[in-house]
């Protein structure tokens, strides 16, 4: 992939020419039924590798799903968000169980501190864990990023703090807090750069805030976007779309 057909892509996302519509900018509130199963462990984590079709960088990135899968289910996030923890709890499993597991979608993980103060300390914190254990046990990553969101939901304002991200890495198991502070220390300037990268990607793809989602099938090129905790159904149908050919 050349630079040239990157930007030619990254117009047409924005500019919504040459991509599908399904519900972008709509941050729907979807409420948390007793009946909902969130839990959710995927078959494959892995991190990604070189620079997608769309010109998103995956490299040091956690990419859920098979790597052949012919659709990216692109993620930006903020452990600070609301609207995250409701994509978390009522949508992401089912996506991840009749989408990701049939090896049609994988989903890059990608951070867009935006929401708080701590927005940014906190990607920190999710990139070194993601440092520490992705190689070797990435499913403490996913444990612990799992975590994060159950804090957030049980607690008020201001909940996000050293002390607070401190005590769920100290409590997931396979995730040493010793490490993962050691990298906080000596490479916070470094992975600042990659969430930038991150940030700039979604702000190149029209994306202000969080949840976001870009779906792009690499296969037949088709794209589209979404914003907000939409509900499964609307994810179903925007995969739905641009898987077909």
């Amino acid at each position: 992939m050349d630079d040239e057909d990157t930007i030619t892509r990254r117009r047409a996302l924005l500019a919504g020419g040459a991509t599908i519509g399904f519900g972008a900018g709509v941050a729907y509130l979807a409420t948390r039924s007793a009946s909902t199963d969130s839990a959710y462990e995927p078959a494959t984590i892995h991190e990604g590798s070189g620079t997608s079709g769309l010109g998103i960088e995956l490299s040091g990135r956690p990419v859920v799903g098979d790597a052949a899968a012919p659709v990216d289910l692109y993620y930006w996030t903020d452990y600070l968000c609301p609207f995250c923890a409701r994509f978390e709890a009522n949508t992401l499993a089912k996506i991840g169980r009749n989408y990701v597991d049939a090896g049609q979608v994988r989903i890059p993980f990608l951070l867009f501190p935006n929401i708080g103060e701590y927005s940014m300390p906190a990607a920190i914190w999710d990139r070194c864990v993601w440092e520490q254990v992705g190689a070797d046990d990435p499913m403490a990553y996913w444990n612990w990023h799992g975590e994060v969101f159950d804090v957030q939901r049980s607690s008020g304002e201001d909940w996000a703090d050293d002390a607070t991200f401190a005590e769920v890495t100290e409590r997931v198991e396979g995730v040493s807090r010793s490490a993962v502070e050691s990298c906080r220390e000596t490479r916070s300037d470094a992975i600042r750069d990659r969430l930038d990268a991150d940030v700039s990607a979604a702000q190149s793809a029209g994306i202000r805030g969080t949840p976001a989602f870009v779906v792009y099938n690499r296969e037949n090129d088709r794209a589209g976007r979404l914003v907000g905790a939409h509900p499964y159904e609307n994810f179903a149908s925007a995969i739905d779309q641009v898987l077909a050919t």
